[in-house]
């Protein structure tokens, strides 16, 4: 048998797992094509990733500043 405050927990648990989960950001770039993104996206994330022991959040803004340099939205 399920104690209420387990069960309580478990209902929380999954409930906050359906709100942890992002779709992921999709760029757009007016008369850009796949290989268009695919270029931009690996040169900026070449950009990210040079940053000497960077924090997921540091190699994001740095991507994504990048991105937006090129003139992704």
């Amino acid at each position: 048998m399920i104690r209420s405050t387990n069960l309580l927990f478990i209902v929380t648990a999954i409930a906050l797992s359906g709100c942890s989960q992002s779709p992921p950001k999709q760029w757009y770039k007016a008369g850009s094509t796949q290989q268009d993104f695919n270029m931009d996206m690996g040169q900026c994330k070449a950009q990210a990733f040079s940053i000497s022991n960077p924090t997921l959040f540091q190699i994001a803004v740095v991507q994504n500043q990048c991105m937006f340099g090129k003139g992704w939205n």
